[in-house]
């Protein structure tokens, strides 16, 4: 049986998870992750600062394996 045969398995677990301020510094993240052959997850989220403003914000997770995503919607014909 591989993995991929494996549906009670769970994403991966992140060995390690960056908060980045930058979109040039988040871009520079995952080129590196991606040559070391690591799965990302990233996601980005808005911060508020000062009144009714907010920031854009990067999480990234780095992960052993990138994620394997199912296909739950049906073929359309």
């Amino acid at each position: 049986m591989s993995d991929l045969d494996d549906t009670t398995s769970s994403a991966p677990e992140p060995l390690v998870t960056h908060y980045l301020s930058s979109l040039d510094e988040t871009i520079e993240h995952v080129r590196a992750a991606d040559l070391l052959g690591f799965g990302i997850q990233l996601r980005s989220y808005l911060e508020p600062t000062d009144g009714d403003t907010f920031t854009e914000r990067w999480r990234l997770e780095i992960l052993a394996e990138s994620p394997v995503e199912q296909d739950d919607a049906e073929p359309e014909d």
